[in-house]
């Protein structure tokens, strides 16, 4: 019995380490619309547009970006205007990995299905200024 729970936590353990391409992952170009605002960073791959509504997190990624102070002028401090705060679309372009967590989610609150962490940016462009969606 002790085996079988102690094979269990490993391959819980394993799987939450999965990447795209299997275990630990590979690293690849990705480009979308990332949507950042206080608390969230929703990538959208694909994407070549401002969603019309905010999109689920578990059907998208949470963007890690770590170099992100780089982007400097794209960025606008996050504002609330009392109902929202407000989210700043960007279009990117930039090699990265995806690494999913299917037992606990990715991003503020475990909310999205996984992460993608970006290792080189190649391009980032603001897509018009920052807005809210409507609740």
């Amino acid at each position: 019995m002790t085996f079988r729970w102690i094979g269990l936590v490993a391959l819980g353990l394993a799987l939450s380490s999965c990447s795209d391409g299997g275990f630990g992952g590979q690293t690849r170009q990705f480009s979308g619309v990332w949507l950042y605002e206080f608390e969230g960073s929703t990538f959208i791959e694909g994407a070549t547009a401002i969603p019309r509504e905010h999109p689920a997190p578990e059907a998208t990624d949470w963007l890690e970006w770590v170099d992100q102070p780089r982007l400097g002028a794209l960025m606008e401090k996050s504002l609330s205007n009392g109902d929202c705060y407000t989210v700043q679309p960007i279009l990117v372009t930039f090699v990265g990995r995806r690494t999913y967590h299917p037992f606990g989610g990715a991003g503020h609150m475990g909310l999205h299905r996984s992460m993608v962490t970006v290792h080189r940016t190649i391009s980032a462009e603001r897509l018009g200024p920052s807005f809210c969606y409507d609740s």
